[in-house]
């Protein structure tokens, strides 16, 4: 009777899959490995060793120490399981999983996503059911050429089969592959590890909830969602399962426009899933009591995937994992220096036309001009929408006043308000084929972001495609730019065709790494012909070492976290920007780029003075300084406020001038180091307990201890100093610790330390 109920499960699993969105697409190709600098440290190797079936296999230090061991792969049973991705983000039912030590489900999930508005291609809703089997009993085990093949019987009455191979890879990380015999039917494979007791896990990209992600669940899926509650967060604050002042609108608070897959470990090792598909990582979130109480698990949509485990201490953890998933280039010394940036206004009465917007920006240079503010830098996004002859002219005249000029590009084609492109762009990216598709042949059609319009993604696996955006990116450069904002990149829905093959089940993660590739080939060509260094920066980014050669940030030079909200939020404002900045770096991604003033404010008040003096404090010892704010109420300019928020912005921006030359040295030793320029506490002093918990802090370098003001109306700020001799460059006063100061903080002083005897700037 238990087999024909079992084989009768089987049969209705099987069955859902027909009924749900098809998870197992293979990923957008096999990986690239990236080879380590020739000057990078001697790394320790990881080890790979397979215990008896009732321990699972384990990763081992150098000295033989297990720093990740799987759990026990001798379950029994193939329980029913059922995975609800929760409208709005929010968590309250359990997840029915299996915590041994590989399963995977037959069955089948369905992800519908955002058609239309801000969250295009987020995932609205989702569910996943049907029957989990696991790894068993051993029956092959072999060694050819360093690789090591495991095969595993399962429980499963189909006769389906666990396959691991494991070797050696590079920073002495150990690169494996699991994979279930047959696929068919097959709609999510997982991996559960113990957890020790007080283990900590730090990274996964641009997060705002946290350092730590113990506790979490964390989605592997890139999700534009910068909002947050703002004057309804009362209202949030009472409803299960939002997380309170972390909530993020719509996708909760762990979704992030800049994706990573991996993480460290304070127990000794580095963690990458190597792998484009959707993945859920459940960091300790079990809640049965059990063993499960105690692991952690990540699921991956397919019936195969790849991860890598490197050991090492935190920091060499550290960079090994940004040595594997890549890291951000070392931009010109120019390129740091203070940028403020016209942004076109779109909404309202008040919204500009080519003329008002031309007009605002011939007042901005006539500000610089007469202010003399100590910026590298200007601006101007809607440059596509006017006379050629008058972004060749305001070029002209900002390299004779010794600023660099930025322009503005995007991944997608629309007729919008967003007044960032030509009408004519969208017709002839429509006429000539190079938009992704409909599974019946029409440009897929998507509503504009800017909630009125239509927008189509540009297909950069279209060679044609590819053309025309080089021709594109060269317009801008021979009208004299010297960089740009390379924006969006997260707006690929699972329907979406490309000319390659894909489908945007395996190509939305991956997009915006194929998308700042094509980019960055082009800006290589175009400096071997003509000597020039052009910065660009972008928005959404993903991990890995996937078929496009590396992560997103193995091409780029910088990112700006979205659409911060111009408040005073943990969600989406200024207390936002430091866990997102730090976790982002220990994965490789250092080259944070944050709009000071914020952006959103459709719901949250206009940018107030004491917000953007913070927020430019904020930004002064951070790699990249840059006015950029909203786009719905008005930009607001130094200038927009009174005399003193000049002079506070004239000495903060003349501070990160100060800064820039060691900035770029901690950036370029990164290189050889793995460690950014901006460092949590956690990583500079993981043996001291209140240093790891400080998420409003952070390390420049070796030597520069940060601490800015993030609450509205506060004079004082509490900082908490490691161990060591620590002094105010500004006072002189020295502090001693470990030990947590009150310090002065009036509107006009940004708390920042020297270590003692070093003069960094």
């Amino acid at each position: 009777m238990q087999k024909i109920l079992l084989s009768l499960m089987y049969l209705i699993a099987s069955g859902l899959l027909l009924s749900c969105v098809d998870a197992n697409k293979e990923a957008v190709s096999r990986n690239v490995g990236i080879a380590p600098s020739e000057t990078a440290p001697a790394l320790q190797a990881t080890r790979f060793e397979y215990q008896p079936a009732s321990t699972g296999f384990q990763f081992q230090n150098q000295s033989g120490q297990a720093v990740l061991e799987g759990m026990p792969f001798d379950r029994q049973g193939a329980p029913i399981t059922l995975a609800i991705n929760e409208p709005l983000g929010s968590n309250n039912l359990p997840e029915l999983a299996s915590y041994a030590g590989i399963s995977y489900e037959v069955g089948g999930q369905i992800n519908p996503e955002w058609p239309a508005g801000p969250w295009v291609g987020n995932i609205l809703t989702g569910a996943s059911a049907g029957l989990v089997f696991h790894a068993g009993e051993l029956i092959e085990d072999s060694q050819v050429n360093g690789v090591r093949t495991l095969l595993f019987a399962t429980n499963d009455p189909a006769g389906r089969r666990i396959q691991v191979s494991a070797k050696a890879a590079e920073m002495g990380s150990q690169e494996v592959s699991v994979s279930v015999q047959p696929a068919l039917g097959v709609s999510s494979i997982g991996l559960a590890f113990k957890m020790k007791s007080d283990e900590a896990f730090y990274g996964f990209g641009g997060r705002h909830n946290s350092l730590n992600q113990r506790g979490n669940d964390v989605i592997s899926y890139i999700q534009a969602q910068n909002l947050g509650a703002g004057p309804l967060q009362p209202g949030v604050n009472v409803l299960p399962g939002t997380q309170g002042e972390a909530y993020l609108f719509p996708s909760g608070p762990d979704a992030a426009y800049y994706v990573q897959a991996g993480f460290i470990s304070s127990k000794g090792y580095s963690f990458l899933l190597d792998d484009t598909r959707l993945a859920v990582f459940r960091m300790g979130t079990q809640r049965d009591g059990g063993a499960a109480a105690q692991a952690w698990r990540v699921s991956v949509a397919g019936a195969s995937t790849r991860f890598l485990v490197a050991a090492g201490d935190v920091k060499e953890a550290t960079a090994k994992l940004s040595g594997i998933n890549g890291r951000h280039r070392t931009p010109p010394d120019w390129a740091l220096g203070p940028v403020i940036s016209r942004t076109i206004r779109t909404l309202g009465a008040q919204a500009d036309n080519a003329d008002t917007y031309m007009a605002k920006v011939n007042d901005d240079l006539e500000m610089l001009r007469v202010l003399k503010l100590p910026v590298r830098g200007y601006a101007f996004e809607a440059w596509d929408i006017l006379p050629r002859e008058f972004t060749r002219e305001t070029i002209r005249k900002l390299n004779s006043m010794g600023l660099k000029s930025y322009l503005y590009i995007r991944n997608y084609v629309g007729v919008d308000i967003a007044n960032t492109e030509r009408p004519e762009t969208f017709s002839q990216a429509i006429l000539n084929g190079y938009l992704a598709r409909t599974p019946g042949g029409l440009p897929y059609f998507f509503g504009s972001t800017f909630f009125v319009g239509v927008g189509g993604v540009i297909d950069f696996t279209n060679p044609k495609a590819v053309q025309w955006w080089k021709g594109r990116i060269l317009e801008m450069l021979e009208l004299g730019a010297d960089g740009f904002m390379q924006d969006f990149g997260e707006n690929v829905l699972n329907g979406m065709q490309f000319s390659d093959g894909s489908t945007g089940v395996t190509m939305h993660n991956a997009y915006p790494t194929l998308f700042h590739k094509v980019t960055r080939q082009i800006l290589d060509e175009y400096k071997l012909e003509t000597g020039r260094d052009i910065f660009f920066y972008t928005r959404a980014g993903f991990s890995g070492r996937h078929a496009l050669g590396g992560s997103s940030a193995s091409f780029e030079n910088s990112n700006f976290p979205g659409d911060e909200s111009t408040d005073w939020s943990r969600a989406s404002g200024i207390a936002s920007l430091t866990t997102n900045m730090l976790n982002r770096a220990v994965g490789g991604a250092w080259g944070f780029n944050t709009d000071i003033g914020g952006y959103i404010d459709l719901i949250t008040p206009v940018t107030s003075k004491e917000l953007f003096i913070r927020w430019t404090q904020w930004a002064a010892l951070s790699p990249v300084f840059r006015v950029h704010n909203s786009a719905s109420k008005g930009v607001r300019m130094p200038w927009s406020f009174d005399d003193e928020t000049v002079e506070i912005f004239r000495t903060y921006a003349a501070l990160h001038q100060r800064a820039t030359p060691y900035i770029l040295k901690t950036w370029q030793a990164g290189q050889t180091t793995g460690l950014p320029p901006t460092r949590p506490l956690w990583l500079m002093f993981p043996e001291d307990p209140q240093a790891v918990t400080q998420d409003q802090m952070w390390m420049l370098g070796d030597d520069v201890l940060v601490a800015p003001v993030v609450t509205e109306g506060s004079t004082t700020r509490e900082v908490y100093f490691p161990a060591g001799c620590w002094k105010d460059p500004e006072n002189k006063v020295e502090y001693n610790g470990p030990s947590t100061k009150s310090i002065s903080a009036p509107l006009n002083k940004l708390p920042y330390f020297f270590r003692c005897g070093s003069n960094p700037f």
